[in-house]
């Protein structure tokens, strides 16, 4: 069986491509072979490795700090590349996308925001492959409702899916009223791998020192600064602060996912207002607290997603700062996940069956 993989591409976020690396890593389980489709142009070099975004390019006219950036995640985007080289099988030549449809036995969507009316690609409901032939594992759509120019685009799209599952439950009722479908719910592809798979490809920062061995604190915070709880919680336990994409600091900056991995499953404490960070906080049993990010259009989305996420594993005074916070059970981590996990094989089973 040949298994035809996609999602959003890229080189700069590490739970895309965590949760890609994971959904290929589960889907070799079921085929001979899985290649991920790099089918989009958004990014420049995205073959070489360095797969910085037009406006991320460097100019001279620009201010230091800018530049210092580019320079930055140039080498961040290098070991994200680097990754994938070494555990996802990526396909790049697509003269015609028609040609292809005939070289796989099945093409998979997702996870992430695939299905994000804010940035959709032209290829995001794989018009060009046979309906029997798509399955969506997981898809997210990240937004509140479909804009109703383009209801019918994705009314079409969705309904020409063979077998269907979400992330979130805000997509089900989505679905079910543009296209009267109701998909089941599975988890995030990250959390369908085991706490020994995950550490099978995780990798020890080489600038690691001394400094961190006794303890250390990571942040890990997108599009905003840490809040200021880290700061005194750091200083009252007396352990320094691995912040991660602290664009002042060229080693936190330019961690690989290898070596999130490794701070993720061996940080005293950890502080995130990520979705992927709260998960792979459970994942290693690791303490955490996910204090509130800002209620704009994608925080909202986020908060939803951690708020469900929290629930489902009985974790939900994470979301404040407490008296105590290295002390933490998990009380239905393990049950969880193996429910999980079972109500993903079986979906993937089902849905992989060759007819």
């Amino acid at each position: 069986m040949r298994i035809a993989q996609l999602s959003l591409e890229g080189y700069f976020n590490y739970g895309n491509i965590l949760q890609k690396f994971a959904l290929h890593h589960t889907l070799k389980k079921f085929a001979d072979d899985v290649e991920f489709l790099f089918l989009t142009d958004k990014t420049l070099f995205s073959e070489t490795g360095l797969n910085l975004t037009v406006q991320c390019v460097i100019n001279k006219e620009r201010q230091n700090w800018e530049q210092k950036f580019w320079r930055f995640e140039s080498v961040r985007q290098s070991k994200f590349k680097d990754f994938e080289n070494l555990y996802i099988k990526t396909r790049f030549d697509f003269p015609y996308l028609e040609d292809i449809a005939d070289e796989y036995d099945f093409f998979i969507v997702g996870s992430d925001q695939f299905w994000n009316p804010k940035w959709y690609p032209p290829h995001i409901f794989f018009n060009f492959v046979p309906h029997e032939k798509k399955i969506a594992y997981a898809a997210s759509i990240g937004q509140p409702a479909i804009p109703e120019k383009l209801q019918d685009i994705f009314r079409r799209g969705i309904s020409d899916f063979n077998y269907i599952s979400v992330r979130e439950e805000d997509a089900v009722k989505i679905i079910n009223e543009l296209t009267g479908q109701t998909p089941i719910v599975l988890p995030d592809p990250v959390l369908l791998l085991t706490k020994d798979e995950w550490l099978s490809v995780a990798q020890k920062p080489t600038w690691f020192k001394e400094k961190y061995q006794r303890g250390f604190v990571l942040t890990y915070y997108l599009r905003k600064l840490p809040p200021p709880e880290v700061k005194t919680f750091a200083a009252k336990n007396n352990l320094p602060v691995i912040n991660i994409l602290d664009t002042e600091n060229y080693n936190h900056f330019t961690v690989g996912p290898a070596e999130f991995i490794w701070l993720f499953a061996n940080a005293k404490m950890i502080f995130t207002n990520s979705f992927h960070g709260v998960a792979f906080s459970i994942l290693f049993k690791r303490p955490f607290l996910n204090l509130e990010i800002s209620n704009d259009a994608l925080g909202v989305s986020m908060s939803n997603r951690i708020k469900t996420l929290l629930k489902l594993f009985a974790l939900e005074n994470r979301t404040k700062m407490l008296a105590k916070p290295l002390e933490i059970k998990f009380p239905r981590r393990d049950e969880v996940l193996l429910l999980e996990r079972a109500r993903a094989f079986k979906f993937l089973s089902e849905a992989l069956t060759m007819s």
